[in-house]
């Protein structure tokens, strides 16, 4: 007798076709079993691509750390929120110890947000283009994503726009996500957004995501409000302050005005007890590590600006490329090719003709009417050389 298929949850089968794989993955599978080369420029891993933390430090801290004790305090040892909370008022950002929580992982952190601040079935706006991992962290909590569109400028600049947002809210909108500076578009919360926002009066919690906020370029600079009269939280962590997602601290930082921020750190204390998360051995070595930061982050802001160039002169000499997109935020660089085959056709020809592999631009929610390529600026300098010259033959 066989068992009877049992019932999996039904979030689940919001999130799509789990096990279908796309014909990019297969293809980069089958050219690694056969021994072909391959040409990786979306490789976004610091630690796969020479920029990892320096590891005979990482192991000094830990060999001179006293790791056979446990704390279980809910929001993280009260000694690296203060490290942490001196980080913020380094940038003019006055912060308390009592106003983090440590998590696991920034997702941590938004699946915590998301437990305090929504009941099932409840919108959560997110930025169009943007980071696709946000439709499984949403569908996993029971909840709706709804998307807003980042304002393209001529420039090729991709800005926050308060009034498109606002558009987009319905009475079921309970958090509004934004990413500064964002995923891939680098674009970032300035204070002339904030202005804006804050005119329209709204009392909607907004959750800012500033992991990438260490490598800003250009332009006007990615921003918090000093005193917002709305519910705001703030996610960051190791994982690129500091090239350590292997590293698993992240946190929570509320900025809400009272009495919300008081109410805000008690329920979030308990639902941090619930699951008592974050890795001691990684606390108790915070202090030595980040002094650390200003050297990791310089190494990986050299190699975005060279890369930026490689690609600028690139789009200059190739006139199929004929939208040229502005970075000045982040590390991924966008392409725009005039081309008749929709993004991934285009990057699987690419890939199987050349062995350059790229992420299309629809996986981050660029139109499917435009042609738009993105490449990590992260990429070791030889492969990013050697791909773009690859694809320069592709497009003659």
């Amino acid at each position: 007798m066989t068992n009877p298929h049992f019932p999996f949850s039904n979030r689940l089968q919001t999130l799509g076709e789990l096990e279908k794989e796309n014909p990019i993955y297969l293809e980069t599978s089958k050219r690694i079993q056969t021994g072909k080369p391959i040409f990786d420029l979306g490789n976004s891993n610091p630690t796969q691509l020479g920029l990892e933390f320096p590891p005979s430090v990482l192991t000094h801290i830990f060999s001179n750390l006293n790791l056979s004790t446990y704390e279980p305090i809910p929001e993280g040892l009260e000694s690296v929120r203060q490290e942490i909370s001196s980080l913020y008022n380094l940038r003019g950002i006055l912060t308390e110890p009592s106003q983090f929580h440590l998590t696991a992982s920034t997702s941590e952190a938004y699946s915590f947000l998301f437990k305090l601040l929504t009941n099932p079935g409840e919108e959560v706006l997110t930025p169009s283009p943007g980071y696709p991992l946000f439709s499984f962290l949403v569908g996993l909590e029971n909840l709706k994503e709804v998307h807003y569109q980042l304002k393209e400028e001529p420039s090729g600049r991709w800005i926050y726009d308060a009034e498109s947002i606002a558009n987009c809210i319905s009475t079921n909108t309970k958090v509004i996500i934004l990413v500064s500076p964002a995923n891939p578009t680098g674009s970032k919360t300035t204070t002339h957004f904030w202005k804006e926002w804050e005119s329209l009066g709204i009392q909607i919690p907004i959750i800012v995501d500033e992991v990438f906020e260490a490598y800003d370029f250009s332009g006007d600079p990615h921003s918090l409000p000093s005193h917002p009269k709305f519910p705001l939280f703030v996610c960051h962590g190791f994982s690129k302050l500091l090239a350590l997602p292997q590293a698993k601290l992240a946190w929570i930082l509320n900025l809400s005005p009272e009495p919300n921020k008081t109410e805000a750190e008690r329920n979030l204390s308990f639902i941090a007890d619930t699951y008592l998360s974050v890795n001691s051995f990684i606390q108790l070595a915070t202090k030595e590590l980040l002094p650390w930061r200003t050297m990791v982050q310089n190494r990986i802001r050299t190699r975005i600006m060279r890369n930026i160039a490689l690609c600028d002169d690139f789009v200059s000499q190739s006139p199929k490329f004929t939208n040229p997109h502005k970075t000045e935020a982040g590390w991924y660089y966008l392409l725009e090719v005039e081309h008749p085959k929709k993004d991934e056709e285009l990057v699987l020809d690419i890939l199987k003709e050349t062995g350059v592999s790229l992420h299309p631009g629809s996986w981050y929610g660029f139109s499917h009417n435009r042609c738009i390529l993105v490449i990590s600026s992260i990429t070791e300098e030889e492969t990013l050389e050697k791909g773009l010259s690859l694809l320069q033959d592709f497009f003659k």
